[in-house]
């Protein structure tokens, strides 16, 4: 669910979509979900709305979270699903999951980064994992939900917003770039507009020498069609999901910074409404959102960027050369070495938490490389899904 290209809502936008998330709060108070506190059963269901700003093609994990929910609470729990921005948009997903406006969603907390500072600051560590395939991709996740499952500061910071953390994700662990015509070293990336994502990718990319600009990640796809912009930064997710294969068939592979920010979450008074028996039944299902949401975007579109891409649309894949992959590591060292100086004044001791990340991250890769994977086309899933079970959700259980 990374739309990483929207814009982060200015101050104004936010207060603009604070006071109507409060009007819709009152508005939708008594329908859809069960107050809480509210008696429920079979009977008379407790039905749970969810929110998220990214399409409904994206909504099989948390279908197969949902419906684990249902039939493990013998109906006593249902959903009422929103897609696309319908119900809360990348504006108001935090308020209006505080104010009850959605019981559950998932959002992208950078884009909230004077609301949540201290995931803020932690996404400055989103290149320190492998960019090896598909290992790094499985490290990253699990380690990313450890970390903040673990992470006292981490969860203080959503539940003193009135938000209960049930997971972290972070499928997407580098992006590339894909552009219109081969960039491959320095001297071909150099004058290079690209659409960035912000600060942090600007900075990677400007010391590539190419020029970050600022597109909606809607407008990307004709940005780069009218020749606007001739790169924008790469996924799986972003390529397959705006067809920027349409009009960019060449994808360089490049260490540009992953998003380590994605978060489900839940209201925290509703979770707190549910009976002990059904928050173990949330919490577990929990599992199975992150670990399907991990095999879509994570290992599923990288897949289909692979086959279809190549196959179908014509996509070209090329690897940066040493100068440029060195110019952009260069930089993530000195954003790294400068995150002390830049930490919150919440965070105490801002090398032991970033020691913190640095070895979780560097306990999955250990853990992840002594599986048997089977190979990249066909990968065997069965030994990282007992591990991350009983590690992380079987550990953390409420």
């Amino acid at each position: 669910m990374t739309t990483h290209g929207q814009k982060r809502p200015g101050r104004r936008l936010r207060a603009l979509a604070g006071a109507a998330v409060a009007l819709m709060a009152g508005t939708l108070a008594g329908c859809g979900a069960t107050p809480s506190g509210t008696a429920y059963s079979e009977e008379s269901p407790l039905v749970l709305r969810y929110a998220d700003y990214s399409s409904a093609t994206s909504s099989g994990p948390f279908q197969a979270f949902a419906d684990q929910v249902t039939e493990e609470s013998d109906g006593r729990i249902d959903f009422k699903q929103y897609w696309g921005g319908s119900l809360l948009g990348t504006a108001d997903m935090p308020a209006g999951i505080r104010g009850g406006v959605a019981d559950l969603g998932m959002f992208t907390a950078t884009y909230y980064g004077s609301e949540f500072p201290l995931t803020e600051w932690i996404s400055s560590l989103g290149s320190v994992s492998s960019t090896e395939y598909p290992d790094g991709i499985l490290q990253a996740n699990a380690a990313q939900a450890d970390f903040a499952m673990n992470s006292e500061a981490v969860n203080e910071q959503f539940e003193d917003r009135g938000i209960k953390l049930l997971f972290s994700s972070h499928s997407i662990t580098k992006y590339d770039i894909i552009c219109t015509s081969p960039v491959e070293s320095l001297a071909d990336a150099k004058g290079k507009r690209v659409r960035s994502g912000g600060a942090l990718w600007d900075r990677e990319l400007e010391a590539a020498g190419m020029i970050p600009v600022n597109v909606a990640i809607t407008e990307t796809y004709e940005g780069l069609q009218r020749g606007v912009i001739d790169c924008a930064l790469a996924s799986p997710k972003t390529v397959t999901a705006y067809s920027l294969w349409d009009v960019a068939k060449y994808y360089t592979e490049i260490p540009l910074s992953g998003i380590n920010a994605q978060y489900a979450v839940m209201n925290k008074d509703q979770w707190e409404a549910l009976e002990p028996e059904d928050q173990q039944i949330v919490w577990d299902a929990g599992y199975t959102w992150w670990l399907e949401y991990l095999k879509y975007e994570g290992l599923g579109l990288e897949e289909k960027l692979r086959t279809e891409g190549v196959e179908d649309e014509g996509v070209t894949f090329l690897q940066g050369e040493e100068d440029l992959v060195g110019a952009i590591e260069d930089q993530q060292e000195k954003v790294i070495d400068q995150m002390p100086a830049d930490a919150p004044e919440s965070v105490e001791d801002p090398e032991a938490v970033i020691d913190e990340y640095v070895s979780t991250m560097d306990t999955w890769l250990e853990r992840v490389q002594g599986m048997d994977l089977g190979t990249p086309e066909d990968i065997n899933l069965s030994e990282y899904e007992e591990t991350a079970k009983s590690e992380l959700w079987d550990r953390n259980r409420p």
